[in-house]
């Protein structure tokens, strides 16, 4: 925040917050969220995408990164699979081969050994590591050598950042933002190095959360009601197979003498701008079926599915609309890339 926002009047500060609040150019805010690093992307005052990209809580298996070298706790090894299983944060367990230790290299039950990640924990299946790891490339790589002979179990040798970068470059379009704003020092440590425009907010007193009504927008996303500016709302149900939206007429009252087709197709056009959004605030994918109201005209059925397809043109994930069924259903589906918002924040 600059030094004359910080010294203007109250009524002046609201003013130039809520200015910068609705800029035209998209932000990326980074603040914490119950020990998770959370990245809101902001278009004009308008929450566009929420994503997880690390985890505060220091030795847990979301918050180590690939490429991050820890020293972890050998916990059995297997020669006949040859594979070592080992410990690297407090009850994450991971897997080492054994080909991949440095040659002359054996280990025990007990020993500690540090290690690098090769690629996440997924469901069903551990985190991989490697223990061949040349320190002397890194930065700092002689200071490192040493300190790995003095750390504990589930300590840290050595933090890459790439989930940060790798995470922001995946969800958001470089051309969506020109900014990217944090409140946790260390977060702005390690993207300052990655990307060019970013910048540490420090006023205390009216902090990103009250600016950007983060919590607010949170909060939303994980709703199972999502009301439309027209008075009619949506209905997310998620199942083991699909999602399932309904769209309703809720409060929505058309004007007197208005055509009943009209004040469907009123409702349905917004309720189909507003899903595209959600689906991507959301990060939901897989299966999609929307049930709009009353779909019998041909022509509104086809303009309802061009705003579908032009506007999940913005999506970052691949969106197909796939079709109308019988019942007068559309399907949707959306790719996959990580897990859905409400997950990613348990």
């Amino acid at each position: 925040m600059s030094r004359s926002v910080l010294q203007s009047t109250d009524k002046e500060k609201a003013r130039d917050l809520e200015k910068l609040r609705t800029s035209d150019k998209g932000k990326i805010v980074i603040t914490s969220v119950n020990n998770k690093i959370v990245a809101f992307l902001t278009v004009s005052g308008k929450m566009t995408c929420i994503t997880v990209i690390g985890n505060k809580s220091k030795g847990t298996d979301e918050n180590i990164s690939t490429g991050d070298i820890v020293i972890a706790y050998v916990k059995d090894v297997k020669p006949d699979i040859g594979a070592c299983f080992i410990e690297y944060a407090p009850g994450c367990d991971g897997y080492l081969p054994i080909n991949r230790l440095p040659k002359g290299i054996s280990v025990k039950q007990g020993d500690l050994i540090p290690v690098k990640l090769s690629s996440q924990a997924q469901k069903g299946k551990r985190a991989s590591f490697t223990a061949k790891i040349d320190l002397s490339k890194l930065e700092n790589g002689k200071e490192l050598s040493e300190k790995a002979q003095h750390l504990t179990r589930y300590s840290f040798l050595y933090r890459s950042g790439t989930s940060y970068k790798d995470r922001i470059n995946k969800v958001f379009k470089p051309d969506e933002y020109d900014e990217i704003v944090t409140d946790d020092p260390e977060v702005f440590d390690v993207l300052k190095t990655e990307f060019l425009n970013v910048r540490l907010y420090e006023d205390t007193s009216f902090g990103l959360d009250k600016l950007y009504s983060l919590r607010t927008a949170l909060d939303g996303a994980l709703e199972r009601n999502v009301w439309l500016k027209c008075g009619g709302y949506l209905v997310f149900d998620k199942t083991e197979a699909m999602t399932v939206i309904d769209v309703n007429s809720g409060k929505y009252t058309p004007a007197k003498g208005t055509d009943k087709e009209f004040a469907y197709k009123t409702v349905n056009t917004e309720a189909a701008v507003e899903i595209c959004r959600q689906l991507r605030l959301r990060n939901i994918s897989g299966i999609i079926i929307i049930d709009f109201i009353n779909l019998t005209s041909e022509d509104d059925r086809e303009e309802l599915m061009e705003v579908l397809r032009t506007k999940s043109v913005n999506d970052t994930e691949k969106v197909m609309i796939i079709d109308i069924t019988k019942l007068g259903l559309v399907e949707i589906t959306r790719k996959k890339q990580f897990p859905p918002l409400y997950e990613q924040l348990k």
